[in-house]
């Protein structure tokens, strides 16, 4: 087994973090992965923080796999009130009552401080307008979270704006994480690096993605309808803005630029690096958070993306005897 410090780093995407739990799923059967063991250090945001939050805390992957099969649907399903505010103008698209339920039950009274691995879950502090990123007690300086409930720590990350709304935890009004770190993979190295005293050339990072969509605003085809089109392009309610759309924009750039920048942090090209393994998929369509009823697609990608990739897994992992 290699002597590199390993990171497990998850993105945020909502229900497309299903794609992420069977993917982690397949490797830990696969090769019998302890996460607790094999990685020194875990990060995960939004639905990202239900996975590692979960493995952290000595769940299989299997379970938090299941976790989004059994209640992807009731978790994203759109509040008697939100039918009426069609626009969402004054409401939340989804109700977090059930979301919260679940995360109690899966962690109970379990608290950031009595986490036994270092822990990393980013989210944001609304009220102050500032990061907020929620730590297990792997260092003497962390004093304000360790009393937190993994629950609510989970449940904050995952506060999407427009989605859910935001959670109070003690006097912090907090919502998701992936306004600033919907790839956790570069906030995780920071903190191995300076909080934990690890060597920038000892850090290998697997980064697991919720796929990533190429087409966001694209131009019309023909000269009228462009020119159409173009007029009625602002970010109006009535035009093309499509809030859901503009927020997934926004975190699908930050989870490149953060990926783009751990590379260049630990002196590698983002196109070929060595040390970081990025595992997520690329589609030609949009890429909702919340579109339960493709199960099956994401279960589908996780394979593939698992069977095209296992050379490089068991190489980057170090795995002995790993043959495929």
């Amino acid at each position: 087994m290699s002597d590199g410090f390993y990171i497990l780093s998850v993105d945020g995407g909502g229900f497309r973090g299903l794609f992420a739990a069977h993917l982690l799923k397949r490797i830990e059967e696969e090769w019998q992965i302890d996460w607790r063991d094999r990685f020194r250090l875990l990060a995960g945001t939004s639905t990202g923080s239900i996975l590692t939050a979960g493995l952290a805390c000595g769940l299989p992957a299997a379970r938090l796999a299941e976790f989004y099969r059994v209640h992807g649907a009731a978790i994203f399903a759109p509040r008697f009130r939100s039918r009426l505010d069609v626009l969402n103008l004054f409401t939340s698209r989804y109700s977090n009552a059930r979301l919260r339920a679940l995360l109690d039950e899966t962690f109970g009274e379990t608290t950031l401080g009595e986490v036994g691995v270092p822990l990393v879950l980013p989210a944001v502090d609304i009220d102050n307008g500032c990061v907020h990123v929620f730590k297990s007690k792997f260092h003497d300086e962390f004093v304000r979270d360790p009393k937190v409930r993994v629950s609510d720590a989970v449940l904050a990350s995952c506060s999407a704006p427009t989605y859910f709304d935001p959670h109070l935890v003690g006097d912090y009004q907090v919502v998701d994480g992936g306004l600033w770190a919907n790839n956790p993979s570069l906030v995780a190295t920071i903190d191995a690096h300076y909080r934990l005293g690890i060597p920038l050339e000892n850090i290998r990072v697997l980064s697991v993605g919720t796929g990533t969509s190429k087409t966001f605003y694209p131009r019309s085809a023909g000269k009228w309808r462009d020119r159409l089109v173009r007029s009625w392009q602002g970010w109006g309610i009535a035009s093309r803005w499509q809030r859901s759309k503009l927020l997934d924009l926004i975190l699908n750039l930050q989870s490149a630029n953060a990926h783009n920048m751990l590379c260049l942090l630990l002196g590698e090209s983002p196109r070929d690096p060595k040390r970081v393994l990025r595992l997520t998929f690329e589609s030609d369509h949009p890429l909702p958070m919340d579109s339960t009823h493709k199960q099956s697609e994401w279960v589908t990608k996780a394979d593939h993306a698992f069977t095209h990739n296992a050379a490089r897994i068991t190489d980057f992992l170090s795995i002995p005897g790993a043959t495929r």
